[in-house]
């Protein structure tokens, strides 16, 4: 089934059409449906897992659980694991095992020419470097060999909430927090007002992977950051926790977000961000301070094409809004709210592509972009892989 699902992908590849619904056929355009190509295989004496690029992470985390083992893969598990894959690949178990992509051994991947080559350290090595981290704009990846690594089932993970008249600070408390985090504590800081009552909140959520036994004297600071409202944290199984956020997560429905790295959170950031918050009784209206550094930092910038490994935190602002709904209003607030504090902010995570222009979208792969293009002109010279955070040829 994989062989002939990639010979049809080969022709529709080379065809510039379509390698979805069983079809071979040169129709134009370049949409290609993995959604059929679904498998996973675990070696665990090895450690390794070999997934296919139309698998969703719920699968991976299914089968590599079920051995004690697991590797960085997202917080929703109906995400696809090659677009998570190929952009960084953030994650709850990031800071202890590092982005998707450094956990990314191999990968098979069919180029603009029809042809399905094999990307590792060894085998077309410059092919390899570059899909970590920069997103599909060098071909179909049909098959990721991932490394993986020995975790306990059980996490422990949830959220503080405290009134949002104390949010300055909280989050100015999350921030030292975080910062002080050992590597197996994420830590998300977390503004937002849901429809129907828009009644905003700030929480602070943690996740933390390692000696339950360490857990309360770790949180016990938490509990003296502000007036503690709601403590909702608790002993989840992994896999379980990885699908917790599969339909409450405002991204399932119509969204418009904004990101941007940062080197620090502190103050300024803060009231920059709070200044420019207005919920709606329309719309989910959010902002969430991701958690990376511990081991995501320790990677060189220039060893992968994920560049931003200096910068220990991330910010995205959502709105989300309903079905049938008009979002103008609503797309027109978020830009405005970015404009507020996108200057604290050093490029985006290509993940969260929106509107961003083709110049930032170039800044954003920062001191790699000149050797992705090179890459680009290799295997894409003429830029069929383009509807994306696009890296563009110049041959």
């Amino acid at each position: 089934v994989q062989f002939a699902a990639e010979n049809r992908l080969l022709t529709a590849v080379k065809c510039g059409g379509h390698a979805f619904a069983g079809t071979s056929s040169c129709d134009k355009g370049i949409q290609i449906d993995l959604s059929k190509m679904r498998w996973v295989r675990v070696d665990p004496q090895r450690r390794r897992a070999w997934i296919s690029g139309g698998s969703l992470l719920g699968e991976l985390d299914y089968e590599t659980m079920s051995h004690g083992l697991a590797t960085t893969a997202g917080s929703v598990s109906h995400t696809g694991v090659g677009g998570l894959t190929l952009g960084g690949g953030f994650g709850r178990l990031g800071r202890k095992f590092g982005l998707t992509i450094d956990n990314v051994l191999s990968a098979d991947v069919v180029t603009a020419d029809g042809q399905l080559r094999r990307a590792s350290a060894t085998e077309n090595p410059d092919l390899y470097w570059a899909l970590r981290g920069g997103g599909g704009n060098f071909g179909v990846v049909t098959a990721f060999e991932f490394q993986l690594h020995e975790q306990n089932r059980q996490v422990i993970s949830g959220s503080f909430s405290f009134p949002w008249e104390e949010a300055q600070q909280v989050l100015e408390f999350g921030a030292e927090y975080a910062a002080q985090a050992p590597d197996d504590l994420q830590v998300s800081l977390f503004i937002g007002a849901f429809p129907p009552e828009a009644k905003p909140i700030v929480s602070i959520s943690v996740v933390y992977s390692g000696d339950p036994d360490k857990a309360d004297a770790l949180f016990a600071p938490v509990e003296k950051a502000g007036t503690v409202i709601k403590n909702k944290v608790k002993t989840w199984d992994y896999v379980a926790l990885q699908k917790s956020g599969d339909f409450d997560d405002p991204r399932a429905n119509g969204a418009h977000m904004a990101s941007g790295f940062v080197h620090s959170l502190n103050g300024e950031v803060f009231r920059d961000v709070l200044g420019s918050f207005e919920p709606s009784p329309d719309r989910a209206t959010w902002v969430i301070f991701t958690h990376g550094g511990g081991a995501i930092g320790r990677v060189a910038p220039e060893a992968t094409a994920f560049v931003h490994r200096d910068k220990p935190h991330s910010i995205l602002s959502l709105v989300g809004w309903r079905a049938g709904q008009d979002p103008a209003a609503d797309i027109a607030y978020n830009r405005q709210a970015h404009q507020a504090w996108k200057h604290h902010t050093d490029g985006f995570y290509t993940n969260d592509l929106a509107d961003e222009t083709q110049a930032e979208i170039n800044s954003t792969y920062g001191v790699n972009h000149a050797r992705l293009v090179k890459v680009k002109n290799q295997y894409d010279p003429t830029n069929l892989f383009s509807l994306n955070a696009n890296i563009r040829p110049t041959v």
